[in-house]
């Protein structure tokens, strides 16, 4: 057997592991699954460098920052209040991740997009369909929060933050694909999405998908229909709803004060702004779980509801790795955008500027919904750096196709 033949067999074997993982990622419990997943296209992905006699690296716009940010966050380990503890979320949390995005961007050819796009669905129904048969199995009502929606995920926040991630991608094929028939089947499936987020009953993924409306409406629809749609949506959403649904209250087992949803957040948000303009370069070490070690008093205080971490994204970096991380990582955050703008507009082939719009919107629409939460961990995170290596996967090779192999 020739070596290109190998070559060819490692190829198709990475892309079977590949589908594997975007399937089972947002299934809690398939530790083993996702690790032979991602470490067995990651050890052929060596292999094939070897057989070709080079190293297979290509370079993106987002190597500097993820660089820059890579070293801020190791040295953070450094300086940790736990340093045992920053290493292992260092490396299971961050370096994991960037693995994941360049091996996606290294291997996976154009052409076997839409297969990975096959599995996202795949995964995606599975997820929604049991989702919405569980919530009911269990005797689940419809504005009431007694019962949320978890599916197959690891809690009600994180299958949440899944179908915000993935509802960008259903959105936007629906402007992209050409049968009447297709699209219809896609807003079948988006109107399950919808449902299965509001049996979830999280306010931050609700306050994304709004955001999401917002940005889907000022790019494909017309202004004088999706204002007015937008503004009856958010009054059917934050009016029309029973209060217990969109305010409840965390109990506190040693505070005499019971905040709702939005205190309780804007608690976090006040107590680790001041923190950071106390020491704004302050490293006390990656990992969420630092800001517990750090602030024990703050902790101790409002024991009982569960406010251990920042519950924001950007707040949580600046606490771990000082405002210098955060900058980085906003600077990261900023190059993703501005490439899948760049390539929405491109004027190149549909799955291109499909692809290339969805990644943007996703982009946003998940860290609106971390300014909540902080969700940028374990699944989550691998699935956000997946969808983003795909972006750089498409380049070289697309525009080359002819038109008609692409949304058939």
């Amino acid at each position: 057997m020739g070596r290109d033949r190998i070559i060819q067999y490692i190829d198709h074997l990475i892309l079977f592991c590949l589908c594997v993982l975007v399937i089972f990622l947002p299934i809690a419990h398939t530790e083993t699954i996702r690790a032979f997943s991602l470490g067995i296209p990651g050890g052929l992905w060596f292999l094939k460098s070897i057989l070709s006699r080079r190293f297979l690296f290509t370079r993106t716009p987002v190597d500097l920052p993820i660089l820059l940010f890579t070293l801020v966050a190791g040295l953070s380990v450094i300086t940790a209040v736990d340093p045992r503890y920053s290493l292992e979320e260092f490396i299971g949390e961050w370096v994991i991740g960037v693995f994941l995005f360049y091996m996606v961007v290294n291997n996976v050819r154009p052409e076997q997009i839409k297969y990975i796009l096959g599995a996202l669905l795949l995964g995606n129904i599975l997820m929604v369909g049991y989702g919405i048969f569980d919530f009911f199995r269990d005797g689940g009502q419809i504005f009431n929060r007694d019962i949320r929606a978890a599916s197959l995920h690891s809690g009600l926040g994180t299958f949440s933050t899944y179908l915000v991630t993935i509802i960008p991608y259903i959105l936007g094929s629906i402007f992209f694909l050409r049968e009447k028939s297709h699209r219809f089947i896609i807003l079948i499936l988006l109107s399950l999405n919808l449902f299965a987020l509001l049996l979830t009953y999280s306010l931050g993924s609700w306050i994304a998908i709004l955001v999401l409306a917002l940005m889907a409406g000022w790019f494909f629809a017309p202004r004088k229909v999706f204002i007015p749609f937008l503004l009856l949506i958010g009054v059917l959403i934050f009016w029309g709803a029973p209060q217990k649904v969109l305010y409840y209250y965390d109990r506190f087992t040693a505070s005499n004060i019971s905040p709702d949803f939005f205190n309780t957040r804007w608690i976090l948000a006040k107590f680790s702004m001041e923190k950071i303009k106390e020491s704004p370069f302050q490293m006390n070490g990656f990992g969420r779980r630092t800001f517990a070690k750090k602030f024990q008093g703050f902790v101790e205080k409002y024991k009982g509801a569960l406010m251990w971490h920042a519950h924001n994204t950007f707040l949580n970096v600046a606490i771990q790795t000082g405002m210098q991380g955060l900058l980085l990582f906003c600077f990261l955050l900023y190059r993703l955008l501005k490439y899948c703008q760049e390539r929405g507009k491109s004027g190149g082939f549909p799955l291109t500027r499909y692809y290339s719009l969805a990644t943007f919107l996703m982009i946003i629409t998940f860290f609106v919904r971390n300014l909540s939460d902080d969700f940028f961990i374990d699944d989550s995170a691998l699935l956000f750096w997946f969808l983003c290596g795909m972006i750089y996967a498409l380049r070289g090779g697309v525009e080359n196709r002819k038109p008609a192999e692409e949304f058939a």
